[in-house]
């Protein structure tokens, strides 16, 4: 490979992480908050370490229901997660629905986060258009059709929750 081609591969690797895991100072809350495209990294920053860390550490999943879901096929799923990093809602489920994928080994490039601000708004995500008012809110996909929604706080569980909606055909 050549090294103009390396370099271009670089920066361009470069400019795409630095797009990710930006935070903005929200105007209703005047503190900083997460704000668009978000990768798993954004939740060893300092707004997110108070929570999220000891959230993902003390929920113990469901393991029955963690063994189902582990033998169900996520080719051609993909999940949309929503999240506010200013929502104790957030606090509570981000860090469980994230740990909940670890143990069933869901193939985290089929994630895609965003975070929200106050507002509702992301550079990166339409939340009117995609009818979120709440957040969290996971958005599961099959072969690019929504097949189910967890929105805010879970019926049953997260895991029984997922289930059911990964079960359907």
């Amino acid at each position: 490979m050549n090294k103009s081609l390396l370099l271009f591969l670089f920066i361009l690797f470069n400019l795409n992480t630095s797009a990710q895991n930006k935070t903005i100072e929200d105007t209703r809350l005047k503190k900083h908050v997460l704000y668009g495209k978000v990768t798993l990294e954004a939740f060893e920053l300092d707004l997110c370490k108070d929570w999220y860390g000891p959230e993902y550490k003390k929920y113990k999943a469901k393991n029955r229901i963690i063994k189902k879901l582990r033998k169900l096929s996520f080719k051609n799923v993909r999940i949309d997660l929503i999240l506010g990093s200013w929502c104790h809602d957030s606090h509570r489920e981000v860090p469980r629905f994230i740990k909940i994928l670890d143990e069933i080994r869901f193939p985290f490039e089929k994630l895609s986060m965003n975070a929200l601000d106050t507002k509702k708004e992301s550079p990166n995500y339409n939340a009117k258009a995609n009818n979120v008012s709440r957040v969290p809110t996971a958005i599961i996909y099959r072969n690019n059709q929504e097949i189910g929604r967890i929105i805010e706080t879970p019926n049953q569980s997260l895991e029984k929750d997922l289930l059911k909606i990964l079960s359907k055909n």
